[in-house]
This record gives structure tokens, C-alpha cells and sequence, in this order.
């Protein structure tokens, strides 16, 4: 069985047939929205930061983007020892416990934890110290991408019901469904001089990522509307904050991302990207190949995860799935980031082989 997926856009994959790749090829790494998704590629994403991108010379920073999950765990990643954190983000994640409703006031307690465990080493005293070491890393810039919103989605949760509603209405005609209702804004480390230039139609909003707005703006960047509460900043308090997965589901570079010569390297779950939140119930709606041009993507193979427990990654879904039997959930989902590190394995044997140049595969 072949593990891992590493597929590449035009300019990605001419340079890895020729070259190989090295961590001095990339500029960038994004992470997508997902949830619970994530695990899937949890021990993937620990090699590529603890070990390939460690071995990195050259002294340019490079950007992390994401959005949700994504940016929790780049977050995580720009602290000084993404070794501990990304495995203490993984169990902290898992171990999320619903005893009574699952609704805002629990999901907030539960992402209060599992924000302590992995930026505050468990305990909350810490997480200034976490938020520090992301802020003063030399070698990551991070970026956290939310929504800043608008209209019927700035307003109580019964109206943006119905504003949501109305766009998923008319998302499978077109992918501006959510014009009007959102804003991409993104939070950027201050010491990054990033310059967005937006190619979808949804400019961006640009705000520095500061020790004050750091905890609201990572909360945003995963708060599903109606399932979780919508983030206030103090700096802007007429607007509600959500999820940036709405409007960058699998973040596109191409969408806003500044051109660049280097590489976007992107640990992915799945084996293929959905620009919007709606997409995703849509089979046809896949990005195409001409918008991932310098992207280079990790993702599990269909095979490897059809051999997983019920046949399947991660989900949200599996919360209420075993809410009376947590400890299987707890059971099943530490398997499968187990057997994530394997990912990881071929991903970092294939660079230091060189049968990267043979594995690599176009859009």
C-alpha cells in the first residue's frame, strides 16, 4: 500500500523532478480547516517541522497560514519546541470530553482546554510564554486567517441562520455566495511585511497578530457559525468574528497569497482542496490545477485511510458518534495519529532518498 500522496502544481513539480526537495525550497506552509480531520496527519505534520524543516539553512523566515484547525496547529508549530507541542496539541485534542450538551459554553471550555495544553503547557498562567515564543521565532512568520462579518452574519444567531442559509442556497452556482457577509481578514506577525493581493473577489483585511488579540484571533479563526460563539475583538467591537474556513476552507494560495519563487508546502488530509466552507458537499467543486501552481501537497492515500478504524479520517461528527463511549473514541483516534508518523516517515525518507523526484505526482 502506498501511504502518502505528494502531488505538485506546474512550476512545484518541474523543480522536485529536477531538484528533489529540501526545506530551503519552501516559503510557505499552509494548513486547512478541518477539525478533527487533523489527526489524520498529525504524526505527518510533527515530522515536517521537527525534523525536515529543522534542517532548514537558509535564514529567510518562512509564512504559516491557516485557517481553523490549520492555524492552531501552525500556531503550535512557531513555538520554540513544535516537537512537545504538536504532540501535546494531538492528545489534548483527543481527549476533548462532552459530559453534557455540546453547545457554545461547552465547546468554548474544551477549546479553553485543549488552547492551555498546547500554548500553556497546561496551564494557563503559561500561555503569555507560548503566545511569546510564536511572536519572537525567527524562522516562522504566523498568519491567522478569520472572517470579519457582515450583515446577517454580524447579527444574533436566528438571522445568521437564515444569511447562511441563503448562501448555501445559491453555492452551487457560484463561489461568491458569501459576498457581502464576509471579509477575509488575516492576523499577521507584525515583523512580516506580507502584501496580499486578492484574486477572488474577497479583499483582504489585514491586522497585525499581537500578545493582546493573539488567544481571540486563533478562536475565530475555528468558530463555526451557530456551532460555536462568535469572537468580539477590542479593537473592533461592532464586528463578529468566524471561522476563515468559510470563505478559505483548504486555503488557496492563489486566491490572495503573494506570488513568490519559492515553494508552498501543504500537509493536507484529504487528496484534493475545496476553496469555501459550502464546497464540501459538493463533489465537483475541487480547485483546479492551474491555481496550485508552486503548491507542493502531502496528503494520506484513499488506501491508507479505507485500512483505518470505520474506514474513515477523523470527524466532528464522531463526538456525538460515541458520546456514551468516549473511551473508544479516545481509543480509535490515538490509533490513528499513531499511524499518521508513518506518513511522516516516507515524507522524510523520500526527500533525504531523492525518490521524491520519482513519488511526485501532478494535480
Amino acid at each position: 500500500m502506498t501511504e502518502l500522496i505528494i502531488a505538485a502544481g506546474k512550476t512545484a513539480l518541474a523543480h522536485i523532478r529536477k531538484n528533489g526537495l529540501s526545506p530551503d525550497d519552501i516559503s510557505s506552509i499552509f494548513g486547512a480547516s478541518g477539525a478533527a480531520k487533523w489527526l489524520a496527519i498529525a504524526g505527518l505534520d510533527h515530522k515536517v517541522f521537527a525534523q525536515f524543516m529543522s534542517q532548514r539553512t537558509d535564514k529567510t523566515p518562512v509564512d504559516l497560514f491557516g485557517t481553523s484547525v490549520g492555524a492552531f496547529k501552525l500556531a503550535g508549530a512557531a513555538r520554540t519546541d513544535a516537537d512537545t507541542t504538536l504532540r501535546k496539541m494531538a492528545d489534548a485534542y483527543i481527549a476533548q470530553s462532552f459530559e453534557g450538551a455540546i453547545d457554545f459554553s461547552s465547546i468554548d471550555k474544551q477549546t479553553d482546554i485543549v488552547f492551555e495544553k498546547f500554548m500553556g503547557d497546561g496551564c494557563a498562567d503559561n500561555i503569555d510564554k507560548g503566545i511569546a515564543e510564536v511572536l519572537a521565532n525567527e524562522k516562522y512568520r504566523l498568519h491567522i486567517g478569520t472572517v470579519r462579518c457582515h450583515g446577517g452574519l454580524n447579527a444574533a444567531p436566528r438571522r445568521q441562520a437564515l444569511a447562511l442559509g441563503r448562501a448555501g442556497l445559491l453555492s452551487p452556482f457560484t463561489d461568491r455566495h458569501l459576498i457581502e457577509l464576509v471579509e477575509r481578514t488575516v492576523f499577521s506577525d507584525p515583523r512580516s511585511d506580507i502584501h496580499f493581493a486578492a484574486r477572488d473577489g474577497f479583499p483582504v483585511r489585514h491586522a497585525d497578530l499581537t500578545p493582546q488579540n493573539f488567544t481571540k484571533a486563533l478562536r475565530a479563526s475555528g468558530a463555526i457559525p451557530l456551532y460555536m460563539r462568535a469572537v468580539q475583538l477590542a479593537e473592533d467591537p461592532k464586528h463578529f468574528y468566524h471561522d476563515g474556513g468559510m470563505l478559505d476552507y483548504h486555503p488557496v494560495p492563489h486566491s490572495f497569497w503573494p506570488e513568490t519563487d519559492g515553494l508552498v508546502l501543504y500537509p493536507h488530509f484529504y487528496d484534493h482542496f475545496k476553496l469555501r466552507w459550502f464546497d464540501k458537499f459538493y463533489p465537483w467543486r475541487k480547485v483546479a490545477a492551474h491555481k496550485l501552481d508552486n503548491v507542493v501537497m502531502l496528503a494520506p492515500s484513499r488506501d491508507w485511510v479505507k485500512s483505518l478504524a470505520d474506514g474513515k479520517i477523523p470527524s466532528r461528527q464522531d463526538f456525538p458518534k460515541y458520546r456514551k463511549n468516549e473511551a473508544e473514541r479516545f481509543e480509535k483516534w490515538h490509533e490513528v495519529v499513531r499511524r499518521s508518523h508513518v506518513l511522516g516517515e516516507v515524507f522524510i525518507d523520500a526527500c533525504q532518498s531523492g525518490t521524491i523526484s520519482d513519488m511526485v505526482v501532478p494535480f
